[in-house]
Parts: structure tokens; sequence; C-alpha cells
């Protein structure tokens, strides 16, 4: 018996050994040319989401049953605080409304195209990454729900991140921290255009490309500015921290530390964001017509047009030659 496992612990080490060098080999390949493997992570991840589904199946269950166990006292407190928000969300939208009627008016009148309009739509977090460089999270909703890559993930009214990567059943989504993604914003406060980079998880934001005399101060607002085409303009991404300003003698630009709005360790439910199609091109201007004279006609200009007219129909008289005659 002890013959058996003795000869027993070499294969196993094998095996463990191939098992462990065919995954490093994958992981490098991956790395290099990630678009090699992307049919072989598309296959993975369908196989493992109903295993991912059925473990965070506890989590929903609870807080879907929760609200049935609250005390009576706090589910009207609540209700009551509901019922005010609509209200005031119903007032807001009546104004908003008005002046969405009045900007339409003015567009039309401009010949300009009509603002983007957007539709949503909710999506659980399944999976989180642990790692603190990336920041990738999977959805529960995937290509069956009309999700597609590079399309916008809301948190509220800040934005999340991007989808990169899409299966039937589920995505992926990089967050604004994740070292690899850069988002173009501008501060709301000054308009000053700047690029938002990632440093990891825990870590602020990096806003680059700021003047050395730039205006930014601690508590301002950047928002995303729309560049690109990407990202909807004037959603709310990060935040100046204290002491996050920083101005170098003789550095060409300044160093700020930003922090994101969104908090990417309680996050459970996202927007998914998409703009509605049909947008249309905006129209070049008429050309504008020649003013007419309001100056009324009399004798003498119709004499002096007249001779004008008879001196264009008289013939010109021919060039005369240089030089002299043979």
């Amino acid at each position: 018996m002890n013959d058996v496992n003795y000869h027993s612990t070499p294969g196993f080490s094998f095996r463990f050994m191939v098992l462990l060098l065919g995954a490093l080999t994958l992981m490098a390949v991956d790395y290099r040319h990630s678009d090699v493997l992307r049919p072989i992570r598309t296959a993975s991840l369908m196989l493992v989401y109903p295993l991912l589904v059925s473990v965070d199946s506890p989590h929903r269950f609870y807080n879907r049953t929760a609200g049935f166990f609250s005390a009576q006292t706090q589910l009207a407190l609540e209700n009551a605080a509901l019922k005010e928000q609509i209200q005031t969300y119903a007032a807001q939208q009546r104004v908003l409304s008005s002046v969405q009627q009045e900007n339409s008016h003015l567009r039309a009148m401009l010949n300009a195209a009509p603002s983007a309009s957007y539709t949503f739509s909710l999506a659980e977090i399944l999976e989180a990454a642990n790692d603190r460089v990336r920041g990738l999270m999977l959805l529960n909703k995937g290509t069956n729900d009309g999700v597609h890559e590079n399309q916008v993930v809301l948190s509220g009214e800040n934005i999340y991140g991007q989808i990169v990567e899409v299966t039937p059943f589920s995505s992926k989504v990089l967050q604004l921290i994740d070292r690899n993604h850069t988002i173009p914003v501008r501060s709301q406060r000054t308009g000053e255009r700047a690029l938002a980079s990632g440093a990891g998880r825990g870590q602020p934001l990096e806003i680059k490309n700021l003047p050395s005399n730039s205006d930014i101060k601690e508590g301002d607002i950047f928002v995303s500015s729309g560049l690109g085409g990407l990202y909807p303009p004037g959603f709310p991404v990060a935040k100046v921290v204290p002491q996050g300003v920083e101005f170098k003698q003789g550095a060409p630009s300044a160093t700020v530390k930003a922090a994101p709005l969104v908090n990417y360790e309680a996050t459970r439910d996202v927007l998914l964001i998409w703009r509605k199609p049909g947008v249309p091109e905006p129209q070049p201007l008429p050309a504008p017509e020649p003013k007419r004279s309001s100056k009324p006609v009399t004798d003498e200009d119709k004499d002096a047009k007249d001779t004008k007219q008879a001196d264009d129909r008289k013939p010109e008289a021919p060039a005369r030659q240089q030089g002299g005659t043979r």
C-alpha cells in the first residue's frame, strides 16, 4: 500500500506541473494576443455563468425577501418619503418638458440636429475582480438583451465604465479605475478639458493634460466632455480630493487627483445606456436671397441705365499691334 502511494505521488506532481505550465502559457498568450483566445473566454464564461448565478442567488433572495419582514412604521415612512419625491419629480418633469419644447423649437428654427436621447436598462453585478490594478466586473445581461461592446454603463447619474466583452448571457465592464482606461472630461466650473486615467482600485483618478496655470481647485467636479463620441457629455465622473492639486515649478502641466463618484465596492446594480437611433444630421442653411432696394426709380436712373446698356452693345475696337509695319 505504501509502495502504491509512493509511486502515485510523482505522477500527480507531473500532472500538476503540466496543468500549471498550460495555464501559464494561456495567460501569456492572452496577455499578448487577447483576440486569439476570445472564443475560449466566451465559451468559458458561458459555462461558468450558471455557477455564478447559483452563487449569487442567496444574496438576491435575501434582498428580495428582506422587505417582507421590515417594520410597518418604517415602510410607512419610506412610502411617505417616496410619495414626496414623486411629487417633486413630477413638478420638475413639467418644467423640464417645457424647456425641452422650447429647445426643440429653437433647434428647428436654426435647422440644427435635435439633442440626443437615451434609453436605460438595469443590470446586476455577478462577479467582482479583486485585482488591485484591473477593474473588471461581470453583469447578468448580454447580447440577448441588446448589450454590445463599447456600451456605456452608469451608476445612478455617474459614469461607471464601459462594456469590453459580451456573451449571450453576460458581459464584462471595464471600470473607470482600471489602469488601462481613460475618459475625456472637463471641469464643471471652469470648462477646462482634460483626460482622466485610472490608477487602480482604491486610488483616485489622475487628471492629465491640464496646463500649469490651471484654475482647478479642491472640490471641483469633472464631468464627461463628450469628445470621442463614446461617453455622452455632462455625466459626473470624479471630484478633486483634498490636497489633490499640485503645481510643480517648471512643469508643463499640473498634477490633479480626483476621486471617482462611484462607490465601486458597494454598487450592486448598474444602468446600461443606449442612444436612440434616427437622429438626423443638421442640414445646411439655404443661401440668402439678394436684397431688393426700396429706393424709387427716377427718370435720371432710367436714362443712366439705358446709356450703360447701349455702351455694352457697342463692338470693341481691335487691339493695336505693337511694333512697325514691314
